[in-house]
């Protein structure tokens, strides 16, 4: 392919034609005058290229949303947003660097020193895993992110990951592992917090179609025993982030591209699962279960080891079924994306900057609204009426314990937040608060919280200090999109 490229870029010079020239940064203006080009193929070419420089460009798109070119303006501001949302993505997604360099070590030695690295507990599990983690193993990495790390370790010592989070692939065993020692007396290692961890296991068998993007790695996993379809053939997407990431569930899975072990492109399907049909028999308490591809189970629920009802496979919060319409056992390649839905670290998701006793308000990320109102009663006492409204499935106010970006906890462990409100004056110092009256229920719609607070100031009155910033802090749910190319995937079920 490359030697045809040259040779074709050779011709061309030959005839006189001019080569293509890479696009950078100094194109960057033109390509945006051509976004209102009159030539439609023009404007699309010109959008497709300011997408590929990517961060490069987005200076410029910034100022040409203001053009008064509305076409220039529009594909402006979509770029932007297009741009920004994937800079947001590749921010979360960052992965942790780590470097391995160990030769005829043992592997629970090597694993402690990728946990030390990583900040995560990384340890062996499953069956024996005492004499798996005292068998040595030589591995070599450089500096690769985490899940690279995991791989390179997995292949040395014929591992596959058995769990992390506490979610726990199709076939591996869940961590139980009792104390054990290493050949020359040092322990091995055990999980402080097995939900928290990054569990490996011995594995005979072929490594499994992976694919690392960021702090994220997915793999292609076999279907269960019995849950295979006769509609369609599957294979199950395993969803591995780093513990470090607070991954809540997988929120959804396209697929670009499939093709079969002959290269032909396949059809992903997409048909919602349907419900079995149950039907229980007179006498005999037996129940025959119509499953959606057709075929029937029959179930005696009164006996001691009862089937389970098949053949259909339900998938847990960090995978994800892909269903295809081939009867292949496999397929060549699989290329799409992931969505997950994670939770943000505590961040400042709205603020309401004081001017002597008028209200203010803020609004911020994920449809936080705040507004603040200050007074002082007759006594000389200050208050700061507060009244935040936040959709709770999507938000969370910080705890009083969470460390704030910037902010370091009292004495007495607090971050002087009340319901992940805080008060600071215009150099940025924290007020100490009490909570005289609270009030708090949903809006209207059912959706919103909104919450009334009346935060009393503690420095005393007649404080020269004024509140400047009235701040709702808390954690909020983000969609990321982690994409993947898989090759040589099992499928099974499936016409045969």
């Amino acid at each position: 392919m490359r030697s045809a490229l040259l040779l074709c870029v050779a011709l061309g010079a030959v005839a006189g034609a001019a080569p293509v020239q890479p696009v950078g940064p100094r194109d960057i203006p033109r390509l945006i005058d051509a976004l209102g080009s009159e030539d439609f193929a023009e404007r699309e070419a010109a959008t497709k290229r300011l997408d590929e420089l990517n961060l490069l460009a987005l200076a410029g798109l910034r100022a040409a949303t203001r053009s008064e070119n509305p076409e220039v303006a529009d594909r402006a501001k979509d770029l932007v947003k297009r741009i920004e949302r994937r800079a947001a993505n590749d921010r979360l997604l960052a992965p942790t660097t780590v470097e391995l360099d160990a030769t005829d070590a043992p592997l629970d030695t090597v694993l402690a020193a990728l946990s030390k690295q990583a900040g995560c507990e990384v340890v062996v599990g499953g069956p024996r895993a005492n004499d798996t983690a005292g068998a040595k193993v030589t591995v070599a990495t450089g500096k690769v992110p985490f899940w690279v790390a995991v791989q390179k370790v997995c292949a040395a010592g014929r591992l596959r990951v058995a769990s992390a989070g506490g979610f726990v692939a199709p076939g591996a065993m869940p961590y139980n592992v009792r104390p054990g020692k290493l050949p020359d007396g040092t322990p091995v290692r055990t999980a402080r917090n097995p939900n928290n961890t990054v569990v490996l296991e011995a594995h005979d068998g072929k490594p499994f179609p992976a694919s690392v993007h960021g702090a994220v790695m997915v793999e292609a996993l076999e279907l269960p025993k019995g849950t295979e379809s006769r509609a369609v053939a599957a294979t199950v997407l395993q969803v591995w982030p780093e513990p470090k990431l607070s991954w809540q569930s997988n929120a959804d899975v396209k697929v670009t591209h499939a093709a079969d072990a002959e290269k032909r492109k396949v059809i992903p399907d997409f048909t919602p699962a349907a419900v079995p049909q149950v039907q229980r028999l007179r006498g005999g308490g037996v129940v025959v279960v119509r499953n959606p591809d057709g075929s029937i189970t029959v179930v005696n629920p009164n006996a001691q080891n009862p089937l389970e009802v098949g053949p259909n496979f339900t998938p847990n919060a960090r995978q994800s079924l892909v269903k295809l319409k081939t009867n292949a056992s496999s397929a060549s390649e699989l290329t799409g994306s992931v969505y997950g839905l994670t939770r943000s670290g505590v961040e400042a998701l709205a603020a309401a900057a004081l001017d002597g006793d008028k209200t203010a308000t803020g609004r911020g990320v994920s449809g936080v609204a705040l507004t603040a109102t200050p007074r002082t009663d007759a006594k000389g006492k200050r208050f700061v009426d507060v009244s935040t409204a936040y959709e709770p499935l999507r938000v969370q106010p910080a705890r009083v314990s969470d460390e704030l970006p910037g902010a370091k906890l009292n004495a007495a462990g607090s971050n002087s937040s009340v319901l992940g409100v805080r008060v600071t004056d215009a150099d940025g110092n924290v007020f100490d608060l009490a909570l005289p009256s609270q009030q708090s229920g949903f809006d209207p719609s059912g959706r919103q919280i909104i919450a009334r607070l009346t935060l009393e100031l503690l420095d005393g009155k007649g404080s020269p200090r004024a509140p400047a910033t009235v701040t709702f802090w808390g954690t909020y749910t983000r969609l990321v999109e982690v994409p993947f190319v898989l090759k040589d995937v099992p499928l099974a079920g499936g016409s045969k």
